[in-house]
């Protein structure tokens, strides 16, 4: 993960954070947090509709909008030229947003490197409320498990109004159940277009208890064995015995022959 202060040339905004940006380098996906007394008129365009909706987190989408003005585009007539000033074999947009520190013609914002634990503290507390875990029901249900500790079942088509694609997910089943967890535990996602976040996920949840059925279903859709882990992160069982011996995975029980982990631990491990 690398994480950047969005800051202003003006001299008068000079101490000013208008937000983070954060960078999964594994899944290639940003999102932008908003301070909390950032105001729509102060807000970066593109970034500033959030703050209208009612939300202080941008989104995979919109943050990767906002990031490709910053970045010289792939098709720009002279690249060649660009990539070889740049020091770089092919076209790569983080390391060019890197090298120009985020900056372009159309504002005065340019984006300044730091390590997370240098994030603003109402940013660190709103973390609290990203998604660690989930369950997804069938009939648009979903049982989300979140960082502060709440456990909120969510009725999918109370957000059918806002999101028109939700009614059809349950058309197939491969595709209703390849719903994936966002950057950051940002929310969940069925593909680049069809996201929902875990504040709209929060706000429509109603705290459950996890009943038996839950139980069984989140077993069966998020746990993973070692011989899977394996095949996903395209290694071998003693990679995996290495990490657990240095503290980076955790197995939740162990069998005679296998162990089983967490897919949400999987995942984190991922974007570290």
């Amino acid at each position: 993960m690398k994480y950047f202060e969005i800051r202003s040339d003006l001299p008068e905004d000079e101490n000013r954070i208008y937000g983070i940006v954060i960078y999964n380098d594994k899944k290639d996906e940003y999102i932008v947090e908003l301070p909390e007394d950032l105001t729509y008129e102060e807000a970066p365009i593109l970034l500033d509709r959030e703050i209208q909706r009612g939300y202080r987190t941008v989104g995979p989408e919109v943050a990767r909008l906002w990031i490709e003005q910053r970045v010289v585009p792939s098709d720009r007539q002279n690249i060649y030229s660009i990539l070889k000033k740049a020091k770089l074999d092919e076209y790569d947009e983080f390391e060019l947003l890197k090298i120009a520190d985020g900056r372009c013609a159309q504002d005065d914002y340019y984006l300044k490197p730091i390590p997370a634990n240098s994030m603003p503290i109402d940013i660190v507390q709103r973390l609290q409320k990203r998604i660690r875990d989930y369950v997804l029901l069938p009939d648009l249900m979903i049982l989300v498990f979140f960082e502060n500790g709440e456990t909120k079942l969510c009725d999918l088509t109370e957000l059918q109004e806002l999101y028109f694609w939700i009614k059809y997910l349950t058309i197939s089943d491969n595709y209703y159940y390849s719903i994936h967890l966002i950057t950051c535990g940002y929310g969940i996602a069925w593909d680049e277009r069809r996201q929902i976040s875990c504040e709209e996920l929060y706000d429509i949840g109603r705290s459950q208890e996890v009943n038996y059925e839950m139980f069984k279903t989140f077993v069966d859709q998020r746990t993973i064995s070692t011989s899977d882990i394996c095949e996903s992160l395209n290694c071998s069982r003693q990679n995996i015995n290495d990490l657990i011996k240095r503290d980076r995975l955790h197995p939740i029980k162990n069998l005679e022959r296998t162990k089983l982990f967490l897919k949400a631990d999987i995942d984190k491990h991922l974007e570290k």
